[in-house]
């Protein structure tokens, strides 16, 4: 009989994104530990095991079929809640160096102990910061340190642009996952003046069907 760890590795192979035998070992703990924390902390409304291997742990990857993350990149992930993208990309490409922006307290406290948990700190830096993004980005030590921010919640572009911009090296890229597709152009275009006042610009808009995702890459000029 297959275990749990078998079964991701199968399904994450199926779509495209094969995985070590520690890699899933991961996954499956990442997802315990998830359900586990859920009980008493609100993490995610999504509880099923295989709805957050798909909802979760896939779309936070699927983001890897647009983009080339590489060893030593500076990743920050803003608004990050349970881990989604940040600490799933830092499974995949461990050797990233990560910093996630979570304001909340409790989710920060489940992040410290999950990084702890899968030894995801071995590899290179991984940092939280409980704290907001707007207080973040005052912090000289963050600013213009990153060659990726990734944002994957339901604030629009112009609304995250004054706090996730700054954060990006001249030549860094700000990923927006964002899953209303029809609602995309218009988030593009009533933020162009508030890019263009910040130095940014929209660079392209890639999409995933299979998981109805787009992601709107935003690089600065």
């Amino acid at each position: 009989m297959e275990n749990h760890s078998d079964v991701l590795k199968e399904t994450f192979n199926q779509y495209g994104f094969p995985l070590t035998r520690h890699q899933a070992a991961q996954f499956e703990q990442y997802r315990e530990v998830l359900l586990r924390w859920n009980k008493q902390v609100n993490l995610t409304a999504i509880t099923d095991k295989v709805e957050v291997t798909h909802k979760h742990f896939l779309d936070s990857l699927s983001v890897l079929e647009h983009i080339a993350l590489k060893d030593g990149d500076t990743v920050m992930d803003i608004g990050t809640g349970a881990g989604f993208p940040g600490i799933v990309l830092k499974i995949y490409v461990p050797n990233i160096r990560l910093t996630l922006v979570e304001a909340s307290k409790k989710k920060g406290s489940f992040l410290t102990f999950l990084i702890a948990k899968l030894n995801l700190h071995q590899k290179a830096s991984v940092e939280v910061l409980t704290e907001r993004a707007e207080v973040c980005v005052r912090d000289p030590n963050y600013t213009g340190a990153y060659d990726w921010v990734f944002t994957r919640y339901v604030a629009t572009i112009r609304d995250s642009a004054a706090y996730c911009l700054p954060f990006l090296k001249p030549t860094g890229k700000w990923v927006a996952y964002k899953s209303r597709k029809e609602i995309i152009d218009t988030e593009i275009k009533e933020s162009a003046t508030d890019l263009k006042a910040l130095g940014g610009r929209v660079e392209t808009v890639f999409t995933t069907p299979k998981f109805n995702r787009s992601y709107v890459v935003i690089k600065k000029t």
